[in-house]
């Protein structure tokens, strides 16, 4: 690798570095409010759960934003240190580089992995609760309406639509016809 290219792979790195924390930040932020939503479900109280989403929404913004950048900032150093695409992950670039970066970057990776798998957790709890709610009013109007009354189609998928069923399941073509 020329000087040229070295400093260049640098400074995208010190560039990946700072990013990192950047995200680290938000995804810090989120698991916070993801908490916020926990501790309002477990309280029920819907208006300040809601709140907590809308106060979230820009945080997922922001999130969104940075993932984007995050991912041509590793394609640009992939780039510079050849690696393929097929071998493009942020472990795949921290082996490449020098000891004072490696480590730098390593212990990013490993905190934003830990608050991210703790962000998914509490985004899990979150959603428990939420389903087992919406399972108990359905089954308290089962018991006021009678079952008959009611509609057999689970009520509101993903799309925000009601009764229809298992469309294409998450996938731009439903395969299943």
């Amino acid at each position: 690798m020329t000087p040229q290219i070295q400093a260049q792979a640098q400074a995208l790195v010190v560039q990946l570095r700072d990013h990192l924390e950047a995200e680290l930040a938000i995804h810090r932020r989120l698991l916070a409010s993801a908490e916020d939503k926990l501790q309002r479900l477990v309280a029920h109280d819907i208006p300040a759960f809601t709140a907590a989403l809308a106060r979230e929404q820009p945080l997922v913004a922001e999130m969104n934003r940075l993932r984007q950048v995050r991912d041509r900032l590793l394609r640009a150093i992939a780039t510079v240190f050849s690696i393929r695409p097929d071998q493009f992950t942020l472990s795949a670039v921290i082996a490449r580089l020098s000891e004072p970066l490696r480590e730098a970057l390593a212990v990013r990776q490993r905190e934003l992995r830990s608050v991210l798998e703790r962000l998914r957790n509490a985004n899990d709890r979150n959603l428990l609760l939420v389903r087992s709610g919406l399972a108990l009013v359905k089954d308290i109007l089962q018991a006021v309406v009678g079952s008959d009354a009611l509609p057999t189609a689970d009520g509101y998928d993903r799309r925000g639509l009601h009764g229809a069923g298992n469309a294409p399941a998450g996938r731009l073509v439903n395969l299943a016809g």
